[in-house]
């Protein structure tokens, strides 16, 4: 059993672990335990034999009923938490692998001790690709496929665009809302664009903000499952949007994706995919990683909306 990070962009830049570790097991079968939120992630994973839908990831008793009923010989648990070690223990699973983070070493059978940097190395996906290694897997880095149905916008024909203007961890990952309205603009008056909002429940008001601005949008933000919002992606010739999980969302389905980063840092959780673009104004306090700047927020205000359109035409040719 493997625990999935709880956080969609996490979950995408494990996938790469995950395939390494079934390519590991052959025949052995491979199960993903995960908050039912992110379920259909790992149920577009050929790789994965079956998902267990933690539907009450809060709920500890819960969660271990639910691990009990697995009857698990090994573990492996990609979150650093401690909550998540109580879960494999509780539930008497008998091998229990994760790094040694979060004062739970007692807690696991493998304490793994976390890598030293290694600046080729950065990325998020390697932490988890590091842990498989250390149980003997492969070490290979690429994104693998998932599984995606064809499908398409009701009533819509000709170019589909796909805007994701939230970020939940704060503010400071945002460009500005009237930047990604610009960009839908130019492309509604020049190409007759259909433009689709998405995003999660808690970027409601973001796209208050942005509907104000493009009010002819198709607005599905907090309206739609995870594997409603994955399909709308695939619909689309073109997304943009944040340093967030739609981010890696897309670009692990392989639609094309043009990002803005300001706060984070794109060598640590930038996106996988191969049709990327990465827009980055480069200041002395950046990253800073924090929610909100304290500044003059110059890394995002440093992007404008022309740079923005003139990408993604690039990436429409």
């Amino acid at each position: 059993m493997v625990r999935s990070p709880n956080w969609l962009g996490d979950a995408v830049m494990a996938l790469p672990a995950v395939r390494n570790l079934k390519d590991m097991l052959d025949e052995e079968p491979l199960v993903v335990a995960t908050p039912d939120k992110l379920a259909a992630l790992w149920q577009k994973c050929p790789f994965v034999d079956s998902v267990i839908s933690l539907d009450k990831p809060k709920n500890l008793k819960a969660c271990v009923a639910q691990l009990r009923e697995g009857n698990f010989g090994s573990a492996v648990l990609l979150p650093n938490s401690l909550r998540v070690a109580t879960e494999a223990w509780m539930a008497g699973i008998p091998q229990r692998v994760g790094y040694a983070r979060s004062g739970r070493s007692m807690l696991l059978t493998h304490s793994v001790p976390v890598p030293p940097r290694n600046p080729t190395r950065l990325h998020q996906r390697y932490y988890y690709l590091d842990l498989i290694s250390e149980l003997g897997g492969p070490n290979d880095p690429s994104l693998p496929r998932l599984r995606k149905e064809p499908t398409t916008v009701a009533g819509s024909r000709g170019l589909v665009l796909a805007f994701c203007p939230g970020a939940e961890f704060g503010p400071a990952k945002r460009w500005p809302v009237e930047n990604f309205a610009a960009v839908a603009r130019h492309f509604i008056a020049t190409r007759k664009a259909k433009i689709m909002l998405l995003g999660a429940p808690v970027d409601v008001p973001v796209a208050d903000e942005f509907m104000k601005h493009v009010p002819e949008a198709d607005n599905r933000v907090g309206k739609t499952t995870l594997a409603e919002f994955m399909a709308a992606l695939v619909a689309a010739r073109l997304v943009i949007c944040n340093d967030s999980g739609a981010m890696h969302m897309a670009s692990a389905l392989g639609v094309p994706t043009m990002t803005v980063f300001g706060s984070t840092e794109p060598a640590l959780t930038g996106p996988m995919g191969a049709r990327i673009r990465v827009l980055r104004h480069h200041v002395p306090c950046s990253p800073c990683f924090l929610r909100e700047c304290p500044i003059d927020f110059s890394c995002m205000k440093g992007i404008s909306a022309e740079q923005g359109i003139l990408a993604a035409e690039t990436m429409l040719r």
